[in-house]
């Protein structure tokens, strides 16, 4: 019975010895080759922009008439000119550029709708923006009246 199970014993001390460093090896090798999957994220940015930004800007007299000028002498007072300017981001907001904006004009349309004129109490007049204006310039002497817009 000893020379049995020595003979078992030397079987598996065999077998223990020839396989397990083998089975060593391959773990470790598989250890080492695993990598952990990559993970990717697709990141997407959207801008946004905001629906009202305050801005100021400051305007000299001479930059105001020379705004003014760019209306012909026959101008109605409802004509409306697009200015073109830059704005720049400010340590209090936005600050929009008077040099820029004194350039030069273009026509642009007249607004539609319905408009009123109002007082500070009352509204006035109401119609299209052009006779809105109109009205409004015709009794500047007596009142001082505001064209807003109906929407």
């Amino acid at each position: 019975m000893n020379s049995q199970f020595f003979n078992k014993m030397k079987k598996i001390l065999l077998f223990a010895s020839v396989c397990l460093p083998l089975w060593g090896v391959w773990g470790v090798a598989a250890w080492h080759g695993y990598k952990e999957p990559k993970l990717r994220f697709k990141e997407t940015v959207k801008v946004v922009p905001p629906e009202k930004v305050d801005a100021h800007v400051f305007l000299t007299k001479w930059q105001l008439t020379k705004m003014l000028k760019t209306f012909e002498e026959d101008a109605h007072p409802a004509d409306t000119l697009k200015f073109k300017t830059i704005v720049k981001s400010d340590g209090d907001g936005w600050r929009i550029s008077s040099t820029h904006l004194a350039r030069g004009a273009e026509p642009y349309p007249i607004p539609e709708g319905k408009y009123f004129v109002i007082d500070s109490s009352y509204v006035d007049h109401s119609g299209d923006f052009k006779s809105c204006v109109e009205y409004a310039e015709s009794y500047k002497s007596f009142h001082d009246y505001i064209v807003i817009s109906a929407e």
